[in-house]
């Protein structure tokens, strides 16, 4: 596996100052790799949500999905560079959209992130955690621990839902369909549909 030359220094770096055995240093190097390019990735996203206007909404999505990935967990690509492709061109174009949507009258301004708060309680409560072969999780107490604190995080959000619906903050409403749309994505990354739509951007890459 290839690495940046900037992961393979730092973590020939923190390998030396750890006293880490040689074939750890690879490891390593690849921790670095993700966790910079994540970095990078989160940044580009909130370029573009600054440059679309939405930068409110794409920070409050970013933070919801990463919420959801550390206890849900979901649909992950074979890249962490194709991962990031992905997070910068979603969440910025979801709270854009959530940003165009037309003032709704009551109740019909409810119906969106309601349909959005079932459908993650449900793909929650039937399968989270969702893990992948890379990282799978085994204990019985782990997962149950993971699926509560998916429930709570969806529980916050629902909250954050209902106060962003009574504010009068000029991005409340971009914030809360921004949020409303981030739960639709994370939910439809728990199941088998959304396995298979990452599957087939891994396999557009593969195949070239």
């Amino acid at each position: 596996m290839s690495y940046l030359p900037f992961s393979r220094r730092w973590a020939g770096y923190l390998a030396a100052a750890a006293g880490l055995p040689p074939g750890k240093e690879a490891v390593l190097a690849y921790a670095v790799e993700v966790l910079a390019i994540n970095l990078i990735n989160v940044l580009l996203a909130l370029a573009l949500g600054l440059l679309l206007g939405v930068l409110p909404g794409t920070a409050a999505c970013l933070v919801a999905a990463a919420l959801f990935r550390h206890t849900a967990g979901g649909a992950h690509s074979s890249s962490p560079w194709r991962c990031g492709a992905i997070t910068v061109s979603v969440f910025p174009l979801m709270t854009l959209a959530a940003a165009s949507l037309p003032p709704l009258k009551e109740p019909f301004d409810d119906i969106l992130p309601a349909a959005a708060l079932l459908a993650g309680f449900t793909a929650i409560i039937r399968l989270a955690p969702v893990d992948c072969p890379a990282a799978p999780v085994v204990s019985p107490f782990r997962r149950k621990k993971l699926k509560s604190l998916s429930l709570a995080v969806l529980t916050i959000l629902a909250v954050i839902l209902v106060l962003l619906r009574r504010s009068n903050w000029t991005a409340a409403r971009q914030v809360r369909f921004g949020l409303v749309f981030s739960i639709f994505w994370v939910s439809f990354m728990l199941t088998g549909p959304g396995h298979r739509l990452i599957s087939l951007i891994d396999g557009i890459k593969n195949k070239k």
